[in-house]
């Protein structure tokens, strides 16, 4: 009985939804003939959710497990009772029997010959909702019947919802990210069996980069209580950086996906425009000279901020007082040299 309680757990647990600053089908939705591998790294901590965030995984840790995904047309794999799908995807030892659209994306049930697994949802399970923007969310229920081995039947009722709760910058050891979407879903539900019923509650983070299809990084959380018993926690976390950057551009034309930052540097100034202080943020890949300068609109030197200082290889901040500096509203452009490399970005006072 510990087996089938152990591997109807497996049941609930579903690749989290494909969903970026704006999610849409033709960005992020599932594409046939799409594969990736999904390197597992320990579990860190997802932040908060709000605006403006920064999230610091330079020095994420590779566990050396790595998951295969693929995406198909649907074919002639079925499992009994699944209809109205469109889409196959393959996740390590499941098949998802997805249906995906220019508005939704559902998940309508999923098999797994190795544990003689087959689920079917009597009430599809919606993954996302398309578009879906920061501050979007949704909630809707589910229901499935499942069987373990043909003939041991386990029900299966709750609620699934999908919230875009923040967004920021995503720091990653040899990249970063910006105006990355992160989403939050929770899938919380009741099973029961023959033996009893289970409480299970999974929350999963992923982040969305602009450029990127699918998640950068996602992070799991599962938790199970069996009646009467002390709950069970897993966390789980893997990240997908290599995947194709379509139609990438440089940020700010006509709305386009903004450049992903792969130099050995990359500068985050916020809030832009300011009223009294702006905060820099920069990532070093490697030792370098920095030295930090403010100038009008003219061109005109205002402010030295920093004077050719040596740092190491990390995320280093600062802050510009404009009040202590005397700044008048106006436009101003901070330089930050890097060795020999230049990085300017245009502020503005209000």
């Amino acid at each position: 009985m510990k087996n089938i309680h152990i591997t109807t757990i497996l049941l609930f647990i579903s690749l989290g939804s494909f969903a970026q600053y704006t999610l849409t089908f033709s960005n992020n939705g599932l594409v046939p003939g799409d594969s990736a591998t999904y390197r597992s790294i320990r579990a860190v901590d997802p932040g908060t959710a709000g605006p403006n965030q920064i999230w610091d995984f330079s020095k994420i840790e590779f566990t050396g497990k790595d998951q295969g995904t693929s995406v198909k047309t649907a074919s002639g794999l079925k499992t009994a009772g699944v209809e109205n799908y469109n889409t196959l995807l393959h996740d390590g030892e499941y098949d998802y029997f997805m249906n995906a659209t220019a508005n939704t994306l559902e998940e309508r049930g999923y098999l797994n010959n190795e544990k003689k697994i087959s689920l079917v949802y009597t009430d599809p399970l919606v993954k996302m909702k398309f578009p879906f923007s920061y501050a979007d969310q949704f909630t809707a229920p589910f229901a499935a019947v499942a069987y373990y081995s043909q003939d041991y039947k386990i029900d299966f009722t709750g609620s699934y919802s999908a919230a875009a709760d923040a967004f920021g910058t995503l720091i990653m050891p040899d990249m970063v990210l910006k105006n990355t979407l992160r989403i939050k879903s929770v899938k919380s539900g009741l099973q029961t069996d023959r033996c009893g019923t289970t409480e299970v509650n999974i929350v999963k983070y992923s982040w969305y980069a602009p450029g990127f299809r699918y998640p950068v990084v996602s992070i799991n959380t599962v938790e199970t209580r069996r009646s009467g018993s002390a709950p069970e926690v897993n966390i789980t976390a893997s990240v997908n950086t290599q995947q194709n950057r379509d139609g990438q551009t440089t940020a700010g034309q006509g709305g386009s996906l903004p450049r992903v930052e792969t130099a050995d540097v990359s500068v985050i100034l916020f809030p832009n425009p300011f009223r009294e202080n702006l905060t820099y943020n920069y990532f070093l890949r490697k030792q370098l000279h920095v030295s930090i300068d403010l100038y009008d609109m003219s061109g005109k030197y205002s402010a030295r901020l920093l004077k050719n200082q040596l740092q190491s290889e990390g995320l280093h901040s600062g802050e510009l007082d404009g009040l202590t500096r005397g700044l008048a509203p106006g436009v101003y452009y901070i330089r930050f040299t890097f060795d020999k490399q230049v990085v300017i970005n245009k502020i503005v006072k209000i």
